[in-house]
């Protein structure tokens, strides 16, 4: 069988390319002739995670495109057919991130088209895609010293459907998107979250398939707390949807009422970071809180050895590959009350949950913690670490994709 994996791009690290690399290495390794077809590779980055998965890369651009107008369905329309070419001696296709799902749902392949939808694009469907930060906002149930997330969300919520409204290309992708989700074969998504969200916006029955996590086959074992002052991380793309600012205000408050010898590392990049290192200042001037940027494998395995806690509250996440990967090397969880991670996480079964939108509900599950005991530490971070790798290792997980794509 012939088996495409259709991908936007594969340059930055991010969770989606991720899984649509791990399934593509998964699928090749079950005898499936696969290979992975997208905009954009950069070899140096990804073929340690593709192996000997052959990669075909469209061009973005062509010298025809000038003969064929310059609207942006217009494009998509054209990277579309020039991708369909490669794609068309596949039997199965699956398309991850928007807009390939759209250009496979558009295109003629007699290929069966199949749609792995990590998130619905919320440039386009921003209102489908955050239920609890809509109904936040239209709750007005922010604090004055809370985050200014609501706020900004607000404004950016106009701004959406005003766009929607009155620029026609924006509405036209819009529909675009739609009418392609409209005529793929199936659509498969990696929570229950996500599942709903696929109702909400396409009216489409979606098939839960949790992603395949790639665990590590050991860790140094742990033992207890470091009882010197408690070491937290946070793994992220700095950006507004993954609320950092709640995680560093509710740090804050802990360190300076139960923890003051408390240390909080930030691992990832993006276009928050300046205002998040401000923050950090202002709210622990004494340097307790470190942003280490981007890490390779071993810097980042170094940070994770050296931490006791996993904490992140993303609003609307769809799933959070990044707490069952804490959980195997022995991290603690903090996660949001909603979303991916919440099912993660079991509704606290295997860590703690709060308000994201709650600093102090931060401090309070960060107190617990640093309460509990060494045996209660010891079997908490146990039961995460066996949760997570009963319901998302590739052996676990695998054969649902192979019932997927024999159909």
């Amino acid at each position: 069988m012939r088996l495409g994996i259709f991908h936007p791009s594969f340059e930055t690290i991010g969770g989606a390319e991720l899984q649509a690399a791990t399934q593509a290495a998964f699928f090749r390794a079950h005898g499936f002739d696969t290979m992975v077809v997208t905009f954009a590779f950069d070899p140096v980055r990804w073929r340690p995670y593709l192996g000997d998965v052959p990669v075909r890369c469209v061009p973005y651009r062509h010298w025809s495109d000038v003969f064929t107008g310059w609207s942006r369905v217009g494009k998509l329309r054209r990277r579309g057919r020039r991708a369909h070419h490669y794609l068309d001696d596949c039997d199965v296709v699956v398309a991850h991130n928007h807009p390939c799902s759209a250009m496979l749902g558009a295109s003629e392949l007699r290929a069966r088209k199949l749609w792995y939808c990590e998130e619905p694009p919320r440039s386009l469907q921003l209102r489908g895609c955050s239920p609890t930060l809509v109904a936040r906002v239209q709750q007005e149930r922010v604090g004055a010293d809370g985050p200014d997330i609501c706020v900004t969300f607000a404004a950016q919520l106009r701004d959406h459907d005003d766009q929607v409204r009155r620029r026609r290309s924006v509405s036209a992708r819009q529909q675009f998107e739609l009418a392609g989700v409209a005529k793929l074969h199936a659509v498969y998504a990696n929570s229950e979250f996500t599942r709903d969200n696929v109702q909400r916006i396409y009216h489409r029955h979606a098939t839960v398939i949790p992603p395949m996590v790639r665990f590590p086959t050991s860790v140094p074992s742990r033992m207890g707390l470091d009882r010197t002052g408690l070491k937290i991380l946070v793994l992220a793309r700095l950006e507004r949807q993954k609320n950092v600012d709640t995680v560093l205000r509710g740090f804050a408050r802990f360190r300076n009422t139960i923890c003051p010898s408390a240390q909080l590392h930030v691992v990832g990049e993006g276009p928050h970071r300046p205002r998040l290192q401000a923050l950090a200042a202002e709210c622990c001037p004494d340097a307790a809180v470190r942003f280490h940027g981007y890490l390779s494998e071993g810097e980042l395995r170094a940070v994770y050895n050296s931490c006791d806690v996993f904490a992140l509250l993303p609003i609307d996440e769809p799933f959070g590959m990044v707490f069952p990967e804490a959980a195997a090397h022995g991290l603690l969880l903090i996660g949001p009350d909603h979303g991916g991670p919440m099912e993660i996480l079991d509704g606290g079964r295997f860590g703690w949950v709060c308000d994201a939108f709650s600093p102090d509900a931060l401090a309070e599950r960060l107190t617990e913690i640093w309460k509990l005991d060494d045996a209660a530490v010891d079997r908490r971070r146990c039961q995460a670490d066996r949760a997570c790798r009963a319901r998302y290792a590739s052996e676990v997980v695998g054969p649902r994709f192979l019932e997927l794509i024999k159909g």
